[in-house]
């Protein structure tokens, strides 16, 4: 082809006739031109949609995160021993405190403890990849890259908070080594031993049973608290998890 064009020059000159090879140039340099805006094109198209399929997969991966996500709330939340199970049983030992402790009442009493730190442990190694890597930026519309940023933000905020409260709840706890704390043991390992030497359980107004009601309404309303909390995760992000999908629509 190169050959063919410059024997066209070649004539062109050799016979005189400049102003057609002036115009001929000027053709080829466009047909040049034309060339490289043509591959400067498909290179643009073959960059977008590298960069497409993996924001495609990148998304996909956020998205299985934020399922687990889900499953983890609703499981620490749900599960025996969870929030809404311990809200459920510390209400019941202030009511049982409040009308006075019986020996009836001490099998449920001690059935299990009242606390121990129910840590979120949410997930979030996707969003660290994307921000690490800084495809974070480029992965949809800023409305979207904004919502991943608020939902992630959100998660370590109350995951903070739980740990926060959790320790407050376990300071309370120890104010009740001596009394209730130990009285559990005891009950366990011999009931009528353990009544014997703890008469104050009955007995509402004691300092013991005091620390106990204070200890059980800290946890009940820490369960409370953090109940709502995961509850307003799941519901972020479902929400998220519908932006991405409209997202990945777009990209069909």
């Amino acid at each position: 082809m190169i050959k063919f064009f410059r024997k066209i020059r070649q004539k062109l000159l050799v016979d005189n006739r400049f102003n057609k090879y002036l115009l001929y140039a000027i053709g080829e340099i466009i047909l040049v031109v034309i060339g490289i805006l043509i591959a400067l094109q498909i290179n643009n198209w073959n960059t977008n949609r590298i960069e497409k399929n993996k924001n495609k997969e990148l998304l996909i991966k956020l998205t299985k995160e934020l399922d687990y996500n889900i499953q983890r709330a609703h499981f620490i939340d749900t599960v025996q021993g969870g929030f809404q199970t311990r809200k459920i049983y510390t209400d019941s030992i202030l009511s049982l405190i409040v009308k006075g402790i019986q020996p009836e009442d001490l099998n449920y009493l001690t059935k299990e403890a009242i606390f121990y730190v129910n840590t979120f442990n949410l997930n979030s190694t996707v969003f660290q990849e994307l921000k690490n890597t800084g495809s974070l930026y480029s992965l949809g519309t800023d409305s979207l890259v904004t919502q991943i940023q608020t939902y992630y933000q959100l998660c370590e905020r109350e995951s903070f908070y739980n740990l926060q409260y959790s320790e407050e709840c376990i300071y309370l706890r120890r104010q009740c080594y001596d009394g209730f704390i130990n009285f559990r043991q005891l009950y366990h390992l011999d009931a009528k031993t353990a009544i014997k030497d703890n008469p104050w359980i009955f007995n509402s107004k004691s300092k013991k049973t005091i620390h106990l009601r204070q200890y059980a309404s800290r946890v009940s309303n820490q369960s409370n608290l953090m109940s709502y909390k995961l509850k307003n995760i799941m519901v972020e992000s479902k929400k998220l998890k519908e932006l991405i999908a409209k997202e990945l629509n777009s990209y069909d």
